[in-house]
């Protein structure tokens, strides 16, 4: 197992200026509205090219305290949009909820044989302004709406 896996390199004696500790950092993240687990926070900074450095821990037990970077609002942004991208956090799942209703939205609001699942996706998409697809479509419609799925072209 690597002893320094994020490559932090020595040990300084105290957390210098412009750096966060870990409890400051998450909650630093949070008013940002960027959620990330604390076990999982190194991974997270070293995937977004946040700086981190580590300090000399008070008593013997416990792991080496690190402290992180701030990040300027150029790059929380760009975080942001980097993990709506993706279903596999709290950001993501939002998104996906918001791209479901307005799936249901737009089938409910349509004529008979007046939108297939490429123009549901297409509308979902320039609202939203982010990516949408068919499969979505279908996956919903076909969970929520299957009863009426022949009203598609």
């Amino acid at each position: 197992m690597d002893k320094d896996p994020y490559k932090l390199g020595k040990t300084r004696d105290e957390k210098p200026k412009g750096f966060l500790d870990t409890e400051e950092f998450i909650l630093f993240l949070e008013k940002k509205k960027v959620n990330v687990r604390k076990d999982n926070l190194p991974r997270f900074c070293e995937r977004n090219g946040i700086q981190m450095l580590k300090f000399k821990r008070i008593g013997s037990g416990g792991n080496v305290p690190t402290c992180y970077k701030i990040p300027n609002d150029k790059k929380i942004e760009q975080i942001r949009n980097k993990l709506t991208l993706s279903n596999r956090n709290v950001l993501g799942l939002e998104l996906v909820k918001k791209k479901e209703k307005k799936i249901l939205q737009i089938f409910d609001e349509a004529l008979n044989q007046e939108e297939s699942k490429s123009s549901i996706a297409q509308k979902v998409k320039d609202e939203l302004g982010v990516p949408c697809n068919r499969k979505l479509v279908r996956r919903v419609l076909d969970e929520k709406r299957s009863s009426k799925i022949d009203k598609l072209k």
